[in-house]
């Protein structure tokens, strides 16, 4: 089947429907490709490697999970896929009519991570800590609870 544009059209017009022909193709291409084939599902290779349950990960100015539970000696590794820098600062943020206070308890603190980069941190205690980014103290916060 074949779709042609009237060449009485004028031609602003038939830009436009040129254009919209194109996107149409693209987002077809787009959902196929999203949807992927079904064959070779099952092979290893094909899908990227599952994240270590001790992973949080700081995307979209949030981390996540933004709870984990882990034992003493396991290390939480924080990987940073944000664009710009996020850090993981151990302690509480308090919010009040004063705006947001940031109450650092000085267990752990990565510093700035750079979008790609990563901070570990070995959890040898028992018990909950609390944690939160210095750059985004009101919407960025976690926990670890050690058993």
């Amino acid at each position: 089947m074949t779709s042609a544009i009237d060449p009485a059209t004028p031609a602003p017009a038939r830009r436009i429907r040129r254009g919209l022909a194109v996107l149409a193709a693209v987002g077809a291409a787009g959902i196929l490709t999203a949807c992927g084939d079904t064959e070779g599902a099952s092979d290893a290779s094909s899908s990227p490697p599952a994240a270590p349950s001790n992973t949080v990960t700081m995307r979209l100015v949030a981390f996540k999970p933004d709870d984990l539970t882990v034992d003493a000696g396991d290390t939480v590794t924080w990987k940073q896929t944000d664009p710009g820098v996020h850090t993981v600062t151990s302690g509480t943020v308090a919010q009040g009519a004063a705006g947001v206070a940031e109450e650092p308890d000085g267990t752990f603190d990565s510093g700035g991570i750079a979008t790609g980069d990563s901070f570990e941190f070995t959890f040898d205690e028992a018990g909950t800590y609390r944690y939160f980014c210095s750059v985004h103290p009101a919407t960025m916060r976690g926990e670890v609870h050690v058993r």
